[in-house]
């Protein structure tokens, strides 16, 4: 398990609305327009706000990646730059290679 398992996980979806969690749990998610992800791996980021984190509508979904190491190289990368990936709606987008639209935030 990540040691910023609080901040993110990275999550493997394996087909239509079902994936593998941190720990290799199989779940269920849904996302904000209904519509199931691609398969490959993903960091999931919740709002700061959210004490109980599930994969639903309010998870951010950023990816697919070809693997695990894609998708911590992306971690590692906004780390690098500083920047706090939040749920986005609140500031303004990164498009970043292999991703879709992410916010971004610069950390203090």
């Amino acid at each position: 398990m990540d040691s910023d398992y609080d901040l993110f996980e990275i999550v493997k979806v394996i087909r239509d609305f079902w994936l593998f969690d941190a720990e290799s749990y199989q779940r269920q998610y849904s996302t904000t327009r209904s519509q199931p992800l691609a398969a490959g791996y993903y960091v999931v980021t919740w709002p700061e706000t959210i004490r109980i984190r599930r994969f639903n509508k309010q998870a951010s979904f950023h990816g697919p990646y070809k693997n695990r190491q894609d998708a911590q190289a992306f971690i590692y990368t906004m780390r690098e730059h500083k920047y706090k990936l939040i749920k986005p709606h609140k500031r303004w987008a990164l498009s970043l290679p292999n991703t879709g639209p992410i916010e971004e935030q610069k950390v203090a």
